[in-house]
């Protein structure tokens, strides 16, 4: 078939999924995922780029502020950079952008529909029942093409899930970057710690000849470095910044990276995570280009920075902050923004998925709200919990439910509220955006 729109091209790329779906007894990557598939894919269309032109970011917590954050520095410095994230927050075409300007319907359709019939030849052709062709892999082959056309100079491309298993990990990779790895998608990634990190810096690989590793645990630095040796870069040791200022139009800080020592750096994010991910994203940049980074350049290309969804500023009057935390450690920056603002009067609407730490988000955020409501968001295909309300109850007596996002932001409207945090998965920021009716298919 023909796709003409994006409402039909979506579920198609999902289809595969959905048809091993029913055969998969376990949730487990190392079994169900047959990245090989994509590799055989990208190969008959010819779109697999030399390892100079890839650059893998994983991790737990802060890859796709770390992408999004290299690929505007790259830009600055002179080159054009295909961006490759997930998940999208309202546009499926925000997961491909060339110099921050997400892929058109016309041309992801056009892609689409040429790399069809190699999709349903592979597809056709798989004999175990529980692979699958990947949609990220699918997805994958559309960026691909379209960064081809564009001519791109390089692409970050961050993981989906893992690292190993995942379906960008057929590329290779002269650089592999990775964020803060806790444990998450257990089950999927193994049942430890451990078993997730080796997951994660599978992305390293013998045409790897870069690592630049950001801020961890002890336990998962220790885990990193039998994994990937000294060579690799290591926040802390190789690269630290610090945090000198914070306000409600973001941070100021300095930064000691292997190469250089920047001083009064502007990130107008919030949160001091948001300084590691640019310390992480700043040093990798430099091992990309193989020097220091011209200071002015590189304030340039901070200050013009946005990234949606990550302790956001949309309004004010009151100030109403978008955050996607969906576990307990993420959840517990929201604290940073309290001093910055009116926070005489706080309130907290929650919809984390069942299969994230929804408890914990719920905890975290009763310890500073004054109103707590779970709801969920008005579009998303995400299981939710029902237990939500009986949990939230546990630590806020007072908590509500509403159904809906939209009706839950009306609702608490009428509290008079100072401060309203929307707090959880992607979906339920993406209608938060359409709420306060913000587009994000040109981020600069």
């Amino acid at each position: 078939m023909t796709f003409l729109t994006m409402k039909e091209a979506v579920p198609y790329i999902y289809s595969s999924l959905l048809k091993a779906k029913p055969f998969q007894s376990m949730e487990n990557d190392a079994v169900t995922r047959a990245p090989h598939l994509t590799k055989e894919l990208l190969s008959c269309l010819d779109l697999i780029p030399s390892s100079e032109k890839v650059i893998l970011v994983t991790g737990s917590k802060g890859k796709g502020s770390t992408s999004r954050m290299m690929a505007a520095i790259l830009r600055k410095m002179g080159l054009k950079v295909g961006l490759f994230t997930s998940p999208h927050l309202i546009d499926y075409n925000e997961r491909i952008r060339v110099n921050g300007k997400a892929i058109s319907d016309e041309m992801f359709l056009t892609y689409l529909n040429q790399h069809e019939p190699f999709i349903d030849k592979i597809t056709a052709s798989i004999e175990n029942p529980q692979h699958y062709l990947g949609p990220t892999g699918i997805l994958l082959s559309v960026a691909l093409a379209h960064f081809q056309s564009e001519a791109t100079d390089i692409n970050v491309i961050e993981i989906g899930r893992g690292g190993t298993y995942d379906d960008t990990n057929v590329l290779e990779n002269k650089w592999a970057v990775v964020s803060k790895v806790m444990e998450e998608h257990l089950g999927f990634l193994g049942h430890s710690i451990e078993d997730i990190v080796r997951h994660k810096v599978g992305i390293v690989k013998d045409c790897t000849d870069h690592v630049v590793i950001g801020k961890q645990s002890e336990e998962t630095l220790e885990l990193m470095r039998s994994l990937v040796g000294d060579t690799a870069a290591f926040f802390g040791d190789d690269f630290s910044p610090t945090l000198t200022s914070a306000s409600l139009k973001g941070s100021t800080f300095t930064l000691q990276t292997m190469f250089e020592r920047y001083d009064d750096l502007s990130l107008p994010l919030l949160g001091s995570f948001q300084v590691e991910n640019a310390a992480l994203a700043i040093q990798a940049c430099e091992t990309v280009k193989g020097r220091a980074l011209p200071s002015d350049l590189l304030k340039e290309a901070l200050s013009e920075l946005k990234w949606p969804g990550r302790l956001e500023v949309v309004a004010e009057n009151p100030t109403v902050v978008l955050d996607g935390s969906i576990n307990r450690v993420s959840a517990a920056y929201l604290k940073e923004v309290l001093p910055l603002v009116n926070s005489k009067k706080v309130v907290t609407i929650i919809a984390v998925p069942t299969n994230k730490d929804y408890e914990g988000v719920i905890k975290v955020c009763s310890e500073f709200s004054d109103i707590l409501v779970v709801t969920r968001p008005d579009n998303s295909h995400k299981m939710f919990p029902d237990n939500a309300l009986a949990v939230a109850r546990k630590y806020h007596s007072d908590a509500m439910e509403v159904g809906l996002l939209s009706d839950a932001v009306e609702l608490v409207r009428t509290f008079e509220p100072t401060l309203i945090f929307v707090v959880g998965t992607q979906s339920m920021i993406g209608s938060a955006k359409e709420i306060w009716k913000d587009s994000l298919m040109d981020i600069g």
